[in-house]
């Protein structure tokens, strides 16, 4: 009978090695792959956030800005391009007491730009606030007869009898823009019994522009 043979000892060699060889590519992909790992953990995380959208400019500098600057076209354009983005900042420089009057008053003027269909509301209040500056309030009757057109007739015809001689001068204007027969008759009804020259001289006025 046959004694078995054992493999020679350099087949053992040979396996050994291959095992060495085997383990030592599974722990270098190992190595390799946490090192590209944590190279892209690098590159996104490592004081790096993610590339993100560049943050817009101050937007109240931006609209502060542009109310300050001369009156005209390009400025009015630049307001409207900004949108209804820009009527709460719009908004809380009509109400900053602080703020000029006469950027105040533009600030009314230019919610009526930006956002008419929004902002008629608050211009409103602002005209039938008697605390706001009257050149404040002047501006908003113009503002409120672009953002409602006729249907701004009924709140505007109310201020022919404000106090402020300012605020009624304006509304004349405003109504006389918007013409028909309800303006002209608001118009006529006031006319007689206002004191003010200019302010009778806004009604007049008012009245030749509300001319069929």
């Amino acid at each position: 009978m046959s004694t078995p043979t054992s493999p020679p000892p350099s087949a053992f060699v040979t396996r050994a090695s291959r095992g060495r060889r085997w383990r030592a590519l599974v722990l270098g992909t190992g190595l390799l792959a946490t090192s590209a790992g944590s190279a892209l953990a690098y590159s996104r995380g490592a004081g790096e956030p993610p590339p993100t959208a560049t943050p817009p400019r101050d937007l109240r500098a931006q609209v502060e800005s542009l109310l300050d600057a001369s009156q005209g076209t390009p400025r009015d354009e630049q307001l409207r391009r900004l949108g209804p983005q820009a009527v709460p900042v719009l908004s809380s420089l009509v109400m900053d007491g602080s703020a000029p009057s006469t950027r105040r008053a533009r600030a009314v003027a230019s919610l009526a730009l930006v956002d008419p269909t929004q902002s008629a509301h608050s211009i409103q209040e602002v005209l039938e606030d008697a605390r706001a500056p009257a050149d404040v309030r002047a501006s908003a009757a113009g503002a409120l007869a672009r953002c409602l057109g006729i249907d701004a007739i009924p709140p505007l015809s109310a201020r022919l009898t404000d106090q402020e001689e300012p605020v009624r001068e304006a509304v004349a204007l405003a109504l006389g823009r918007l013409g028909g027969q309800q303006v002209r008759q608001a118009l006529e009804e006031r006319l007689p019994l206002e004191e003010r020259p200019l302010v009778r001289e806004a009604l007049q006025r008012g009245l030749s522009l509300a001319e069929p």
